[in-house]
């Protein structure tokens, strides 16, 4: 009897040990699994390495920026309802909203460190492709097994959201950047167009001063947005210029190019800017475009529903502003960083493709162009259905003599923060531009 309770009990404990390591079989999220198929993919069509997909539904776990007064908070509400309309018999969408970039940015940042990258993420054109591609899925034999989807992506969205040929990211928006102006200031100050070189710029600034009125809109926070934009755009006025606002991480900013736009700037803080832009955020400089205490704004088209909205701007706003290329007739004009997975398993990255494709569909991106005026990435997206001025900057974009790649897409995500270090100090004249460009390097180095 002893000898049968013995053997029974190990049956038992063989039996529960076999149980025990039924765990899933999940792959790097840094690579594709083996057998890569089509988003559609069928249980009887996936490889034979992949396990099975679990019954039930599918949650996908989204953090996103877009909620609240952000500018993409109505596109995205409405592709939410669609998706869960049509795909929630098998995914459910789990979002967590953060308001505010930085603090988007920042959240992610910590997942990473975590090894919790989320399912989906959008970050928005920052540049987290080379701090978390080594946890981000390589999208690439996904996107080659589906030829319609690959030939939807723009040559320079693929070429933004790629590194080292892999594909981390799905384009769905270009970024074509101008800047904007006020016509009832400029002519307060006798000003009859836009300038054509810096110099004439400058001197647009000083009548706009004599006039009472403030010449910029400024920001040094959450990386200075709106005065990063005028620095990169002061850089890319030659050859070289331009050649480094398309560089992808550049160690070296001991350039001409950037000293020479970064004492400009330095001449913006201290001559030119409202009393709050040290220290302050986008929303300090928007608020004070809105409320007509500036006169020019560096911004994407995304900010022209904000002229419209009469909870942000005066009645008639709109119709007092115009865009315009940066002098020597230069525009942010390439790709931009889109979707990226995060997921690991092969059921949480067959659901995320499904969002991702829904989220970047033609569908989705004539959407955004009309609710945000987001400029597609698939150049053969349009609509009847815009704002004048985003026709304005398409066209502006289109006739550049030079394009240019903004900062928060190409440059090393500490040197995007080291930025908001150094910028009050170089406002103050704490630093000379020639001690700034050697900071921006020495944060670059410390990639390598």
């Amino acid at each position: 009897m002893r000898k049968l309770i013995s053997i029974l009990v190990a049956a038992l404990m063989c039996t529960s040990l076999l149980a025990g390591c039924g765990g899933s079989n999940n792959t790097s999220g840094s690579a594709a699994p083996a057998g890569t198929q089509p988003v559609n993919t069928t249980a009887a069509e996936a490889p034979a390495s992949a396990e099975a997909p679990v019954e039930g539904i599918v949650e996908i776990n989204f953090p996103t920026m877009w909620v609240g007064v952000n500018s993409a908070a109505g596109w995205f509400s409405v592709m939410r309802e669609r998706f869960e309309a049509e795909y929630g018999d098998r995914y459910k969408l789990v979002v967590e909203e953060i308001p505010g970039d930085q603090a988007y940015v920042d959240k992610l940042k910590v997942l990473y460190s975590s090894d919790s990258l989320p399912d989906v993420m959008s970050t928005g054109g920052y540049n987290l492709i080379d701090m978390m591609n080594d946890k981000m899925v390589d999208l690439t034999p996904y996107v080659d097994a589906d030829p319609e989807w690959k030939a939807s992506l723009s040559e320079q969205g693929i070429e933004v959201n790629s590194r080292n040929g892999r594909l981390y990211g799905i384009p769905y928006m270009k970024q074509v950047v101008g800047y904007f102006y006020n016509n009832t200031l400029f002519e307060q100050a006798g000003i009859e167009k836009t300038a054509d070189t810096w110099e004439e710029f400058f001197e647009q600034a000083e009548q706009l001063k004599a006039a009472g009125i403030t010449p910029f809109s400024m920001d040094t926070a959450d990386s200075g947005w709106v005065t990063s934009l005028m620095l990169g755009a002061m850089i890319g006025q030659n050859d070289a210029g331009e050649t480094f606002m398309n560089t992808v991480q550049p160690t070296d900013y001991n350039t001409p190019e950037f000293i020479t736009a970064a004492a400009n700037i330095q001449l913006m803080f201290q001559n030119y800017t409202t009393s709050d832009a040290m220290g302050g955020k986008y929303e300090n400089a928007a608020a004070n475009f809105f409320a007509g205490r500036t006169a020019i704004i560096a911004n994407g088209p995304w900010m022209i529903g904000d002229f419209y909205d009469t909870t942000m701007s005066p009645e008639g706003f709109a119709e007092n502003i115009s865009v315009a290329a940066y002098p020597g007739n230069v525009m942010y004009n390439s790709g931009k960083t889109g979707f990226h997975i995060g997921a690991k398993s092969p059921e949480k990255i067959e659901a995320a493709l499904a969002f991702v494709k829904f989220m970047t569909s033609e569908e989705s991106q004539r959407l955004a162009l009309e609710l945000t005026g987001e400029i597609p990435d698939n150049e053969n997206i349009t609509s009847d259905d815009v704002k004048p001025l985003v026709n304005d900057v398409i066209a502006l974009g289109s006739n550049a003599a030079r394009s240019i790649n903004d900062f928060q897409s190409l440059w090393y995500a500490n040197v995007v923060d080291e930025i908001s270090v150094q910028y009050p100090l170089l406002a103050q004249g704490g630093m000379t531009p020639e001690e700034f460009a050697a900071a921006m390097t020495a944060a670059a180095e410390k990639n390598n």
